[in-house]
């Protein structure tokens, strides 16, 4: 039988090791995943108070510049012409609350479904609306930010009830 160096055999062993630590790094790294939903929970609710103020400044910083936005008439609209709409005043936010938010996590990504309910003045008309919505965020260069959104009207109905009860 050929005869191992001892100086290999510790060599092997090293590597052996070695070849253990990007799993452990890993491990080691893996955020809390109750931690990143109070993340994403909080930009949730810093992006609806921006929205709300008309902050086109804070929502430039909390969206990727592909952002998208699908309105609730199924238009496509790009980051620059949403927050260029909100800077020119287009529609202003005289209530605006969020519930129902669930939260999810997949790795550097997150998905958030929600309802809005909300008082809007456009056209200098007020209306009164509940949307359904998902936002979707993702990490990039450590940060969470917004890369697309999308609102569907909620029931007629159901507004009208919850309207009601408040």
């Amino acid at each position: 039988m050929p005869r191992v160096s001892p100086c290999l055999s510790v060599s092997a062993a090293a590597v052996a090791a070695l070849s253990l630590l990007p799993g452990i790094c890993a491990a080691e790294s893996v955020p809390d995943p109750a931690s990143v939903s109070a993340q994403i929970r909080a930009l949730e609710l810093a992006h609806n108070e921006a929205i709300s103020r008309g902050d086109v400044a804070a929502i430039r910083r909390m969206t990727s510049d592909d952002f998208t936005f699908i309105t609730q008439r199924g238009f496509l609209i790009d980051r620059e012409h949403m927050l260029s709409a909100l800077a020119r005043g287009e529609f202003h936010y005289e209530y605006r609350q969020l519930s129902d938010l669930r939260i999810r996590i997949y790795g550097e990504s997150a998905v958030v479904t929600g309802l809005s309910l909300h008082t809007i003045q456009q056209n200098g008309k007020d209306s009164t609306d509940a949307f359904r919505y998902t936002r979707v965020y993702v990490r990039q260069d450590g940060r969470w930010l917004a890369v697309a959104w999308q609102v569907t009207v909620d029931d007629e109905d159901d507004i009208k009830r919850r309207l009601r009860k408040d």
